[in-house]
């Protein structure tokens, strides 16, 4: 019996290595499910915002250029909590690609978009010209 307690050991072991895996994923996904709605708004502002400027920013203004986002499309009434969520979500599946991309499509079109207007707006916060509450302000009146 000696011999089959490393084998089975090693069983149990990868057993709950894929519960686990499985786990994350299905609670990964629950999390998209919630949020999915307002994640595709939140990326159509926040990919002109980080593409134009990610380079002169430091880790905490991209962090904060995020954040800001996310309240700009959000209906105001996320707790700490669930925005310190967002944020990582969001920032974790940022594409530099995808964004190039959308910013070019945006700034070849007819008609700017509001979602780039909106970017623009959010920018100055970041870049201390204009306060956080004005800048939420015109933003949310932009993208109604």
């Amino acid at each position: 019996m000696t011999s089959l307690e490393p084998i089975i050991a090693i069983i149990i072991g990868a057993g709950l290595t894929a519960g686990t895996t499985l786990l994350s994923r299905y609670l990964a996904s629950q999390k998209l499910l919630k949020y999915g709605p307002v994640l595709s708004r939140i990326y159509d502002v926040l990919d002109p915002l980080l593409e134009r400027n990610i380079r002169q920013w430091s880790g905490s203004d991209v962090e904060f250029a995020i954040e800001l986002a996310i309240q700009a499309v959000c209906d105001g009434n996320l707790t700490g909590k669930e925005l310190r969520t967002m944020v990582r979500e969001v920032s974790e599946r940022w594409l530099p690609q995808v964004a190039a991309e959308k910013v070019r499509k945006y700034e070849t079109a007819a008609e700017q978009p509001k979602a780039l207007a909106a970017a623009d707006v959010l920018a100055n916060v970041v870049s201390g010209n204009i306060t956080k509450v004005e800048a939420l302000s015109k933003a949310r009146e932009l993208l109604k």
